[in-house]
Formats: structure tokens, sequence, C-alpha cells
């Protein structure tokens, strides 16, 4: 998933040029670190089962992504 959304970041960033770049660039950082936030999350819920626990790092985390 991460990979795939990494391609598709380059692919459009090398399609487009000047202004667009820089909102895709930011796009693809915002959407990098949602993705991080969740996959943490996720290994967060296998290690301790606390939802409570693991909801609350994930949103500080996606809270920092913006």
């Amino acid at each position: 998933m991460r990979r795939s959304l990494l391609a598709l970041c380059l692919i459009a960033l090398a399609a487009g040029g000047g202004v667009t770049a820089v909102s895709l660039d930011s796009a693809c950082a915002q959407s990098n670190c949602r993705s991080k936030c969740v996959e943490e999350e996720q290994a967060c819920l296998k290690r301790t089962g606390n939802k409570g626990q693991c909801g609350d790092k994930a949103n500080e985390c996606l809270a920092k992504c913006k």
C-alpha cells in the first residue's frame, strides 16, 4: 500500500510542474504521514489489544500530519 502510494506521488510529480508539483508534494507527504500513523496504530493493536490507548496515539500522530 505504502509503495504504491509513493509510486503514484512520484508519477504525479514527474508529470506535473511548478505550483502543481508543490501541492502534490504536500499531499503526498500528508498521505505518507497518515499511512504511517495507521500502520503504527495497527501494530499497537496487535501488541496490546488496547483500542483506547492505540487510538489516542493514532489521533496525536494524525494531528501532526496536517
